[in-house]
Formats: structure tokens, sequence, C-alpha cells
């Protein structure tokens, strides 16, 4: 039985399989935070040693999706998810990904590893290459659709996932029609908070922010809208409903997400592993967080750490976090705050 005596989340993992990516997205923190990027990759090996048999029984989902970088960038990503599978074929995966410059050839060996339970989300902000680069940057509009013309032949479930913004704002309704016959299962639109009239480090009159029905205050949100019947079954989230009802009587003034599980326990590209991915984000406030821990040693050594004691104290005092105060407050714990990603 593996020792788990903080009692994490284990069914869940968000894993940043490297921090790469040729895309030069304006508002990813990889353009905001330039200082300290690293740009490096876990390997099969880091794997084999951290996500043993016994470890990946206790996992059911794994969310590859990274704070810096794009997982299909990643040299070792199909052994990665082959070796996965083949230590727990009930896992399921979701993939995050702008799509770009992978061959026919290395799409039909990813799908080959995925199966119907399994979630694939492309990250499409226009509807050609020119509008496709007003924000993702250097995309290369036909090799994503070479990805996505090969996904169409397979059982994965496909989302279009789009971000609203000033110049797509009035094609979202085309673009939800390409998705349909690329034979997307769904069309998600984003409506992010990342503009000029939330946060004075983006221009006055920002050049990406589209009409106020588009733009969220606070936390993103999303809608999503099915376009075949086939819907898609989250593995967990009958696990995470059940511990809300569990921590909404508790009083505190952190209700504490990486506790409930939808975020998923985050591994960064260097294997470094952080509650959520917003504690591994590097902005400045996330600076020196956990450096208390000892990181040298494996992963389950790391999850046993004493030290994360420290982080636990914290929830109702002035040292806790600011990522664990600003999005983990228990006033905004509420069933779709704590259990939708």
């Amino acid at each position: 039985m593996i020792k788990n005596q903080h009692k994490w989340p284990l069914e869940h993992w968000h894993i940043e399989l490297c921090s790469k990516c040729s895309l030069y997205c304006p508002r990813c923190s990889r353009q905001e935070v330039p200082e300290g990027l690293h740009n490096g990759e876990l390997d099969l090996e880091w794997f084999e040693k951290n996500f043993s048999f016994e470890l990946l029984q206790n996992v059911k989902k794994i969310t590859l999706c990274g704070d810096d970088g794009d997982p299909i960038y990643a040299k070792d990503m199909i052994p990665i998810v082959s070796y996965i599978k083949k230590s727990n074929p009930k896992i399921q995966f979701v993939i995050v990904t702008n799509g770009s410059y992978k061959t026919g050839k290395w799409w039909h060996s990813l799908f080959e590893c995925l199966n119907k339970n399994d979630h694939i989300h492309f990250s499409i902000d226009g509807w050609d290459n020119q509008s496709n680069n007003l924000y993702r940057v250097n995309s290369y509009w036909e090799s994503i659709m070479t990805a996505v013309d090969i996904a169409g032949s397979y059982d994965v479930y496909k989302t279009w996932a789009t971000i609203a913004f000033k110049f797509n704002e009035n094609k979202i309704d085309d673009m939800k029609e390409i998705a349909r016959g690329k034979k997307f299962d769904a069309f998600q639109l984003t409506l992010s908070s990342k503009f000029g009239c939330n946060y004075k480090t983006y221009p006055e009159n920002d050049p990406l922010q589209p009409s106020s029905k588009f733009v969220s205050v606070g936390r993103f949100t999303r809608e999503t809208d099915l376009l075949t019947n086939r819907v898609w079954h989250d593995s967990v989230s009958s696990i995470h409903q059940q511990r809300y009802n569990k921590m909404k009587s508790i009083t505190n003034k952190v209700q504490p997400l990486c506790f409930v599980g939808n975020k998923g326990l985050y591994i960064n590209a260097k294997g470094r592993f952080y509650p959520c991915c917003w504690t591994g984000l590097r902005y400045q406030h996330n600076k020196g967080l956990f450096d208390n821990i000892d990181y040298s040693r494996t992963l389950i050594d790391v999850l046993n750490d004493s030290e994360w004691t420290n982080l636990f104290d914290s929830f109702n005092e002035e040292t806790c976090p600011l990522e664990c105060k600003e999005k983990c407050s228990a006033k905004k714990f509420t069933l779709e705050h704590a259990t939708n990603w």
C-alpha cells in the first residue's frame, strides 16, 4: 500500500510534461514572466522512478497541460502515455494542446494509445492560419488540421477549445461549424478575465479585449456546446462532489481545492510537486513557495514530507500563500467552484 500520510487525493494528477512551446501567446506566463523560464521536460525514466506500478493503481485521471509548455513537445510523451496505460489501462487522459508542428505519423502513434474514455482539447482561437496567429502566435494551421483530421478517425473524445477575444467574438459560430465538420464532439468557449478592464498590467485600450459579455471577472468561466451525441464522462467527478459535500461544513478561511482533487496534484517540467498548478506559477508572489520541501527525493517521499503541515496550518493564518487565499477562499467555496476545472 502506498504511504500517504497527508491524505493527498491521488486519483487525479495534473502534469506539465515539458515547459517547451513553439508558440508566443501574449497572455501566457512564458511571455509575461520570461525571467526564470526553464525549457525542460520529464522523460520516461523519471516516470518509471516516480510513478511506480503501485502508485498508478491509485490514479484514475491524468491531465497533461503545462503552466509554461505544451505536452506534445516532450520527446517521450508517447512512451510515457504508453507506460502509464500498460500499468493501469483504466487511467483516463485529458490532453490540452495547440496542436502545431507534429507529423501525421506522430499523431497516429499517440491516438493508438488512447481510447474513448480519453479526451483531447485542441486550443484553437481562429478559423484559419492568419486569424489563429492573432493570439496563438507562430501556430501552424496546416499541421493543426492534420492532427484534427487524424483525431477524427479515432475514438478519443475531441473538444475544440476557444478563448473569446475581440478579433474572434463575431466568428464563434463559424468556428463552431468548422469544428462540427471536423468531427469534434464538443466546442468549448472560455471567457477569460485577463484583460485591461480587470487588470492594470494590461493596456487600458486592450486590443485583445472582447465585448463585456465575453469577459469574466476573477476566475475564467467556460461554456460547452455538444456537437455530437457522444458524452464524455469524467472518471473522478463523483469523488470530488463527495469530498466537497464533506468539506463544505468545515469553517475555515481557506477551503483548499487541492483536497477536493478536481484541479489535480501538480507536477511541473522539473519534476517538482505542487498542491495545484496555481501555486506552481512563476509569478513573483509564488517565489520561494515550498522551498522548505526537499525535492531531491522520490515523489512518494516528497508527498509524505512533514513540512507540508506548515502549509495546512497556515490556511487560517496571514502566512497562507496568496494563491490559496484568493483561489480557495471559503467565500468562493461552492460546488461549481470546487468541482469544475
